[in-house]
């Protein structure tokens, strides 16, 4: 019988060490999923980072860090793990569970069935978290905590790859979700590729306006900073995720395109009623997006926080709240009025949180309310 306080892996193997690989690694480390966690970058200089930082415990050539490693992330680009899959799959060991960190997932889990040799799984995975910085510097062990990391399995994927890198993803406080590839490519095109599409192309509209770059920068307020925040991620990963998913993510343009043109056509005809409605539809939607309440996702329970526009203020809350041995789930910054503050919001995983919370941070003068 395998002992329940015993790690899932005995090796596991992380090629890539950047912001995702390392994230990963430290959090193999400090959940002990894994018992001994190797790495390989091209990047030497990456592999040195990892070890200093705890993202991993040894470094070593391809062939010595894959050696006997019964867990394999890929954490690459896209076209960098397809190609790798193939170098590596005679190195592999049986019994390894290979997956990867992609934000595409047809084409890889094609080509794992591919590739693969037999006895070894492959399992698609995507852990939806980042952030605008990126290599192993930027890495955390925390990145995951309360994300959702998707695992596409196909008809050829064992039910005990997915059922233990499930409770890897569950060790590491992640919420696991398991989708069909092709749905998991529709769907990211819509709510994570699109997004960042429309980013690009509005930066660059502003950009190339032909107005003052100066005095567009000085009005550019928060609404512009917080739409186009996403265009500052690392472009060739970018690259890769659009071509990987183009057919998806024409078919999402499309529809963006549509609902453009409905909103600019109502506003030509002075058609106020449809357009207050398009407003209204938009604005409730994006209201329903952080409550996690629904089908299999487990319920936030939130506060709205007034803020003033001081340094530290966000790390005063978070602290309060801490201290008190609260788990801040969610946190967001809802609105922000120049030279004035704004409002944040903060989920918890149970009501009495949310209480306790409520008490400590209005004894303190915070105006908060409860949301929902």
């Amino acid at each position: 019988m395998t002992d329940p306080c015993s790690p899932l892996f005995k090796k596991s193997c992380i090629i890539g060490l950047g912001l995702m690989g390392g994230s990963l690694g430290m959090a193999l480390g400090r959940y002990a999923i894994s018992a001994e966690r190797w790495g390989y970058d091209i990047d030497s200089r990456a592999m040195s980072e990892a070890r200093e930082r705890g993202a991993v415990d040894r470094t070593a050539p391809l062939d010595e860090a894959l050696e006997g490693a019964d867990l394999v992330v890929l954490s690459l680009p896209i076209r960098e793990t397809i190609s790798l899959l193939k170098k590596i799959a005679p190195l592999l060991s049986e019994g390894a569970i290979v997956t990867d960190v992609g934000s595409s997932k047809r084409e890889i889990v094609q080509v794992m069935d591919a590739v693969l040799p037999f006895g070894v799984m492959g399992l698609g995975g995507h852990p939806m978290a980042g952030s605008e910085r990126s290599g192993i510097t930027a890495a955390d062990p925390l990145l995951l905590e309360n994300a959702i990391y998707v695992l596409t399995p196909t008809e050829n994927t064992p039910h005990r790859a997915v059922e233990t890198l499930r409770k890897a993803i569950l060790s590491m406080k992640a919420i696991p979700v398991v989708l069909e590839p092709d749905e998991h490519d529709r769907l990211v095109a819509l709510v994570s590729h699109l997004p960042h599409l429309a980013a690009v192309a509005l930066v660059n509209a502003v950009k190339n306006c032909g107005e003052k770059e100066e005095l567009l920068l000085t009005l550019a307020g928060g609404g512009f900073r917080d739409t186009t925040r996403i265009t500052m991620g690392e472009p060739s990963v970018w690259y890769d995720i659009f071509v990987s998913n183009k057919e998806h993510l024409r078919a999402s343009l499309e529809k963006l395109l549509r609902e453009i043109e409905l909103l600019v056509d109502t506003i030509e005809r002075g058609d106020e009623n449809r357009a207050k409605d398009n407003l209204r539809q938009a604005a409730r939607f994006r209201r329903s997006i952080p409550y996690r309440g629904r089908g299999f996702l487990p319920e936030v329970y939130e506060l709205i926080i007034l803020i003033a526009d001081v340094p530290g203020v966000l790390g005063k809350v978070a602290s309060l709240v801490g201290e008190a041995g609260l788990n801040i789930s969610e946190i967001e910054i809802l609105r922000v009025r120049e030279e004035e503050g704004g409002s944040i919001r903060i989920g918890f995983s149970s009501p009495a949180e949310r209480e306790k919370a409520l008490e400590i941070l209005t004894a303190r003068g915070y105006r908060a309310w409860k949301r929902g």
